[in-house]
């Protein structure tokens, strides 16, 4: 069976792709992206021969706001299409399958019109741009919550690795002996300067705990009672060593921590968002999964939210333990196999 998967920009577009390819070993996996987070994190994949082949095409970010770009967008769209169109008819799969992002709109288009079957999902509780436009030319629509009445709710597509990970590969992995407790710190894999710098106002912290921070790609924080990366491949392995978890509220983040069992105090994104990480963090902590705060008086609300869930982690636990149906990944593998 031949698959093209799509989906970039950022690593949640990303990942559950990769999570449905490791499930998928036997078939022959291909994926169309553009020159981004997405041809770097599936390089090792390429690697070693769980994806055929990367084709780039140039994508362009949709753009909600008004702006003189926005003009040059269908012009933009038409050449990626184009570039879409040849790889798939060299390729010639039986099934597309979008993760959504400005990247997959393009495939799902070209796809179409080749009258190849196509599958979109999306992650979130409201329909991200790219997939509310792809899902007007897609044949089969999957979502991990009942965002749209055309949707089919299968779940979230999440790495067995994130949630099996190795609790003494991650206390090396970010230099801690595991005598203190854990702080994990991640803004996704962009990262969140907000969350840095509350971090950074919270000293006190790292007389309870040791304190790991994932950056984002070309960050680094001025804080001498921290250890930081910018990026790391081994999330499983760090939230199998982290006791408690400052993240940003995107849904696979939020689901990763639940089914890992790491108790959270997750800071939605207001600022450039549509609001689905608002309607994500409430979800999830209506459920007793974490804590929700808002960026507004982060610092000096931090220290008590995060003393807060470290002290109530059995009884958050306790809670996460019943999200069991979060995890969506073999059902999604079931609905792309009925193509083949």
């Amino acid at each position: 069976m031949k698959i093209v998967f799509s989906g970039g920009g950022t690593a949640g577009h990303v990942t559950p792709n990769l999570a449905l390819i490791d499930k998928l070993p036997n078939e022959q996996n291909y994926y169309i992206g553009s020159d981004g987070m997405e041809k770097t994190l599936t390089a090792p994949y390429l690697t070693d021969g769980k994806i055929q082949r990367y084709c780039e095409i140039s994508a362009h970010k949709l753009r909600r706001k008004l702006t003189l770009k926005n003009l040059a967008l269908p012009f933009q769209l038409i050449k990626s299409v184009k570039q879409t169109k040849k790889y798939l008819k060299e390729i010639k799969p039986d099934v597309v399958f979008s993760k959504g992002g400005y990247v997959g709109l393009p495939v799902i288009i070209a796809a179409k019109k080749l009258k190849i079957p196509t599958i979109i999902h999306e992650s979130d509780m409201s329909l991200g741009l790219a997939n509310k436009i792809s899902a007007r030319f897609a044949d089969e629509f999957l979502s991990s919550f009942p965002c749209d009445k055309r949707a089919k709710v299968v779940g979230l597509l999440i790495r067995e690795e994130v949630i099996k990970g190795d609790r003494q590969t991650g206390l090396k992995t970010m230099g801690f002996d595991g005598k203190k407790p854990v702080l994990l710190v991640t803004g996704g894999s962009l990262g969140a300067a907000a969350l840095n710098q509350a971090i950074c106002k919270n000293k006190q912290l790292a007389d309870t705990f040791d304190i790991f921070v994932i950056t984002g790609k070309g960050k680094r924080i001025d804080c001498d009672f921290v250890k930081q990366r910018e990026y790391v491949t081994n999330i499983g392995d760090l939230f199998s060593a982290a006791d408690v978890c400052l993240t940003r509220s995107g849904s696979n983040s939020l689901a990763e921590l639940t089914l890992s069992q790491v108790p959270f105090v997750t800071v939605p994104l207001t600022k450039c968002s549509r609001g689905e990480q608002v309607k994500n963090a409430q979800w999830f902590t209506e459920r007793g999964c974490g804590l929700q705060l808002s960026e507004e008086n982060l610092e000096e609300k931090l220290f008590s939210a995060i003393k807060t869930a470290y002290e109530n982690r059995t009884a958050i636990i306790s809670k996460q333990k019943q999200q069991k149906e979060l995890y969506g990944t073999d059902k999604t593998v079931q609905e792309i196999q009925k193509f083949k």
